[in-house]
């Protein structure tokens, strides 16, 4: 069976199982001291009419006294709602003789050994009697009062009936006014769903609409989530604008290079255009590289998978990487390991993203560094830090540089303004700390930290 999807639909049905639940639950509870209160009133006027009996002073004929019909009593009078079938009573002597008897009382067991009340004791055909036995110690006259079983479950009835059954005619009727304040209720949803589904995809204007306070989280989540949208759209616009700029002017360069080979007959001078086309190949090359991977850490909003850093691995495998472009430069790469490999900065993380971490840093290191100078690593239980003997950056924009595209101006080496922005970003990812400075001696200091 297909589940219902409606909520309105399923508090219907909830409402039509457990309101007549209820009702017959309300309904036993209600037969049950209904039924406790007419056993307790009956009962009591049965043992009074039982005492009262046993003070009359009734001779101890053969024959015993039977009172005349009610009817012959009342001549013509009303009656009432009498019924001479549900009662009895019996009075006997000491030895059994019957003394007096009216209803179904002549019917009724001389039982001399009993005393107070039985149930289904006289049977009378399909009837159950409930019975009182009362004996004088004086006379040894003995007493029976009895009651038809019956007499009390259809009492019972009809009181249950008498209140119930206002509460059955009403149920239809409260059951649609439950399904008419469901839709009411639902109301606030449809709206908030309709205005939703016209909204703009980049707009973020929190939804206000008056909602029940058990939905207000729902609208809290979902303004949240149009506001990370829409941050998003907007970083994805603006990255598309930055990448098509920076783009633009390298790839120009190359169609103008190659058409450039194309018109020289020198062979010296168009391979020295070549090899120029070769490096603005390259230099598009991780412009891309650098765009595609800051485009993939924008949208992580955390990592997905952590396990610890190995952090002397880390950086052995990317000073092999660029170990060739070092020794270009004559540029010698050095690791500082001050501690054992577990003790250092101890950090869960991603490996790989904490190793283009370490790239981007030692990359800048080693292209900003002069030829014949030493770029070191250090590693201790407190940091990772990465120290070149380039000419550092200028005081007024330490800051600046970790922003996107951001070069500061007077450098004559390429780059794409992307890797500290991308080096600030994994570090964000991890709880870590970029702190840049220039050094006493020369040269710059690049230090990740736990914030």
């Amino acid at each position: 069976m297909r589940p219902l999807r409606s909520l309105q639909a399923r508090l219907t049905l909830l409402m039509l199982l457990i309101v007549p639940l209820i009702w017959l639950l309300a309904s036993a509870s209600a037969a049950w001291s209904v039924h406790k209160q007419i056993d307790e009133l009956y009962d009591t006027e049965m043992a009074q009419f039982a005492r009262q009996l046993l003070t009359l002073e009734l001779r101890g004929d053969v024959d015993p006294h039977i009172p005349p019909k009610l009817k012959h009593l009342l001549r013509g009078g009303d009656k009432g709602e009498i019924d001479n079938d549900e009662f009895g009573l019996a009075v006997w002597n000491a030895q059994g003789d019957l003394l007096l008897s009216d209803g179904r009382g002549r019917r009724f067991r001389f039982a001399p050994d009993k005393r107070g009340f039985y149930d289904y004791e006289g049977r009378d055909d399909d009837h159950r009697w409930r019975l009182i036995y009362l004996a004088d110690p004086e006379s040894g006259r003995h007493v029976a009062v009895g009651q038809r079983a019956e007499m009390r479950h259809e009492m019972v009835l009809e009181v249950i009936l008498a209140q119930l059954t206002p509460w059955l005619a009403g149920l239809p009727l409260m059951l649609l006014l439950i399904l008419w304040a469901l839709r009411r209720e639902l109301r606030p949803l449809r709206r908030v769903a309709a205005g939703i589904a016209a909204r703009d995809p980049a707009d973020q204007t929190p939804v206000r609409d008056a909602v029940p306070s058990e939905i207000q989280p729902l609208l809290d989540a979902l303004n949240t989530l149009f506001e990370r949208v829409a941050t998003m759209l907007e970083r994805e616009r603006r990255f598309t604008a930055d990448a098509a700029h920076e783009l633009r002017t390298p790839l120009a360069g190359l169609r103008v290079q190659a058409e450039v080979i194309g018109l020289m007959r020198d062979e010296a001078k168009r391979q020295h255009a070549l090899e120029q086309l070769q490096l603005g190949i390259v230099r598009a090359t991780r412009l891309v590289e650098q765009l595609l991977a800051m485009s993939r850490l924008d949208p992580l909003q955390g990592l997905s998978q952590r396990s610890p850093i190995r952090w002397r691995e880390a950086v052995e495998r990317v000073m092999a990487e660029l170990e060739a472009e070092a020794a270009g430069k004559r540029i010698a790469l050095r690791g500082d390991w001050r501690c054992p490999d577990e003790e250092v900065l101890p950090l869960s993380g991603d490996q790989t993203l904490l190793e283009l971490l370490l790239r981007n840093l030692l990359e800048n290191a080693v292209r900003y560094s002069p030829p014949d100078s030493l770029v070191a690593v250090e590693l201790s239980p407190q940091a990772v830090t990465v120290r070149d003997q380039g000419p550092g950056i200028a005081p007024e924009y330490l800051e600046r540089v970790r922003e996107r595209f951001f070069r500061p101006p007077g450098q004559d080496v390429a780059g794409s303004g992307l890797g500290l922005s991308i080096v600030e970003r994994v570090a964000d990812l991890h709880g870590l700390r970029l702190r840049l400075a220039n050094r006493e001696e020369g040269g710059l200091s690049a230090e990740l930290s736990r914030r």
